[in-house]
C-alpha cells in the first residue's frame, strides 16, 4: 500500500454562528465568521484515498497547508501508508525543533487522519472498530449556542433548543473583563434551564489565578459541571493550585500539542478532566495515547469539538464521556453527523466515513 499521491487544499468555511470567546475575537474584537480548513488527500498505488484536514480560526492555515504540501508530502511518496505509527514519529522528529506543538502538530494530525481513513478502508471497517470498539454511541452536548456576544435570552433559547434534542447538556462561555458579568450570566442561564441541566462553562485562559479562583467558588455554588481552561495553559503550578483549592473538576487540554504536555499536567495533577483536541493533539494516534494517559490516571476524557472525527475516539477506545457537537465544518462534508435522540454515531462507511464533493471543494477554496 505504497502513498503514489499527496494533493492539498485550504478551504475556508462560514461559521453556521459566528463564535466570540474570551481568547478569540474577529476583527477589532468582533465574532469570527469563518473557519480555514487545510486538508489532505493521499492516495495508495492501489487507488485507495484517505482525507484528513486540520483546522484553525485565527490564522495559520496558510502555513499548515505549505507544511503538508512542502514538507510533509516528499516525505509520504512512496511509503507504506499503513504504518501510521512509524510515519507519526518520521514526521514528528523531521520537525520537531520547530513545531512540537501548534500549526506543524495540527498539519501532522491531518496526515495521521489520512492514514487512518486509509487503513479501515483497506479493512472494509470504521476506523473506531479498529480502533476496538469500545460503544457504537455517544451522548451529545450543546456547544455552539453560548458565545460572550449573545444575550442571555438568545443563549436560552438555543440551549433549550439541544435539550429538546435530548442532548446531555449545554457549555457556555466565560470570559468577560468583569468576571462578574460572567457569573451573572451563569446565574440566568442557570435559572432559566433549572437546576437538573447539565452545564459547563469555558474560559478559554481569560483569567489570572486570584480572579480564577473567586469565579470558580462562585461557579461551586452554581452547580457547574466543570471549569474549562480558567488559566493560561503553559500555566501548570497555577492549575494545579486551582484544581486543589476548588471542588469543581477543572478541564483543560483543547490547547495542549502532545502526549507530553498532557502528561505534565496529570503528574501535576492540574487537571480533572482530560480535553484534547484530535486535531491540535496530532490525530488519532497520539489521542488514543493520551487517553491511556488519562485512564492510567483514572481522569475522564471530554474530547474537545472536531465532532466529525473526534467520535471515532470516542467509540474506539472511550467507555465513557460526551462528544461537543460544534458543526463548524459540517458544511464541507457530503453527508451530516448522525445525532439522533442526543446520541452521535460514527458514520458507518469504512475509514472516517467523511467525502468533500468536488463543488465543494470549489466554493470554498482558498488558491
Amino acid at each position: 500500500m505504497r502513498i503514489a499521491e499527496v494533493q492539498t487544499e485550504l478551504l475556508r468555511l462560514p461559521l453556521p454562528r459566528p463564535m466570540m470567546s474570551g481568547s478569540s475575537s474577529g476583527a477589532k474584537g468582533g465574532p469570527v465568521t469563518h473557519i480555514n480548513m487545510p486538508v489532505i488527500f493521499i492516495t495508495t498505488e492501489d487507488g485507495v484515498r484517505g482525507l484528513g484536514y486540520a483546522w484553525s480560526l485565527l490564522g495559520g492555515a496558510n502555513a499548515t497547508r505549505s507544511v503538508l504540501r512542502e514538507d510533509f508530502a516528499p516525505l509520504l511518496i512512496g511509503e507504506d501508508a499503513l504504518d501510521h505509527e512509524r510515519l507519526w514519529q518520521r514526521l514528528y522528529r523531521r520537525l520537531q525543533s520547530v513545531g512540537r506543538h501548534g500549526l506543524v502538530m495540527q498539519a501532522q494530525a491531518a496526515v495521521d487522519l489520512a492514514l487512518w481513513d486509509i487503513k479501515g478502508k483497506i479493512a472494509n471497517l470504521p476506523v473506531y472498530k479498529l480502533l476496538g470498539g469500545a460503544r457504537e454511541r455517544a451522548p451529545v452536548y450543546g456547544s455552539d449556542g453560548g458565545w460572550l456576544y449573545m444575550s442571555v435570552p438568545q443563549m436560552l433559547t438555543e440551549f433549550e433548543a439541544y435539550l429538546e434534542q435530548g442532548m446531555a447538556g449545554v457549555k457556555m462561555k466565560i470570559g468577560h473583563d468583569d468576571p462578574a458579568v460572567d457569573v451573572a450570566r451563569v446565574r440566568e442561564v442557570r435559572k432559566g434551564l433549572g437546576d437538573n441541566v447539565w452545564i459547563a462553562v469555558d474560559a478559554n485562559q481569560k483569567w489570572d489565578y486570584p480572579t480564577a479562583l473567586r469565579v470558580g467558588r462562585e461557579l461551586e455554588q452554581l452547580n457547574v459541571a466543570w471549569f474549562e481552561e480558567p488559566l493560561l495553559c503553559e500555566d501548570i503550578a497555577g492549575h494545579a493550585r486551582l484544581a486543589s483549592d476548588l471542588d469543581i473538576p477543572i478541564a483543560l487540554g483543547e490547547t495542549l500539542g502532545s502526549r507530553f504536555e498532557f502528561d505534565a499536567y496529570l503528574r501535576a495533577d492540574a487537571v480533572d478532566i482530560v480535553q484534547p483536541d484530535i486535531i491540535r493533539a496530532g490525530g488519532i494516534t497520539e489521542t488514543v495515547k493520551i487517553a491511556t494517559l488519562a485512564d492510567a490516571a483514572q481522569r475522564p476524557v471530554e474530547l474537545h469539538h472536531m465532532m466529525e472525527v473526534s467520535i471515532q475516539v470516542a467509540c474506539g477506545v472511550l467507555q465513557s464521556g460526551k462528544i461537543e457537537f460544534m458543526p463548524w465544518i459540517t458544511a464541507a462534508f457530503a453527508e451530516p453527523a448522525i445525532i439522533e435522540d442526543g446520541y452521535m454515531r460514527p458514520p458507518p462507511k469504512a475509514g472516517l466515513g467523511l467525502d468533500i464533493a468536488d463543488d465543494i471543494l470549489a466554493r470554498y477554496r482558498v488558491e
